[in-house]
This record gives structure tokens, sequence and C-alpha cells, in this order.
């Protein structure tokens, strides 16, 4: 029972963590930072990506899952933060 609550407090942390990590990372004080840097663009761009993916996947799982509305609503934030700072990094990149 005790690996079971550390992967139900895994899986939680990331759905609740991806979408500000996210955000923060296409904040435009990072996104100017790394766009000197060719080699740390295309890494913060894969890690942005990655958290989105695992984030919007274990959102999913969780709105079609459970039953409780509390685990529904942290999934809709997460889909809603995801997407939008996946929206920022492409306006940004067609910016340049």
């Amino acid at each position: 029972m005790y690996s079971l609550a550390i992967l139900v407090m895994i899986l939680f942390s990331l759905l609740i963590l991806s979408a500000p990590i996210n955000i923060g990372l296409t904040s435009r004080r990072v996104q100017n930072f790394a766009a000197a840097r060719r080699g740390l663009t295309v890494l913060r761009r894969i890690v942005i990506l990655t958290f989105a993916v695992i984030g919007i996947f274990i959102a999913i799982t969780l709105m079609y899952e459970t039953s409780s509305l509390g685990a529904k609503i942290f999934a809709l934030i997460a889909v809603g933060g995801n997407i939008f700072a996946l929206k920022r990094e492409i306006d940004f990149s067609k910016s340049r």
C-alpha cells in the first residue's frame, strides 16, 4: 500500500506542477535568455513538450477514470495551463 501511495503522490505532483513549470519556462524572461543560446532553446522546448504531454495525459486519464470532483478540477486546470503554455511557446517561435 505504501508504494501505491507513492505512485499516486507522483502522479498528482506531475499533474499539479506540470502547468506552472511550463508557464514559467515560456515566460518572456526565460525565452529571451534562451534565445541567445541555441542549445538551451532546444533543451527548453524539449522539457516543455515533455512536461506538457505527461501532464495532459495524466489529466485526461483522471478526468475519465475518477469520479471525485477535486481530481477533475485539477485535471481541467492542468490541461488549460499546459495548452496555454504550448500556445505561448508556439507564438514566440513564430515571432522569431
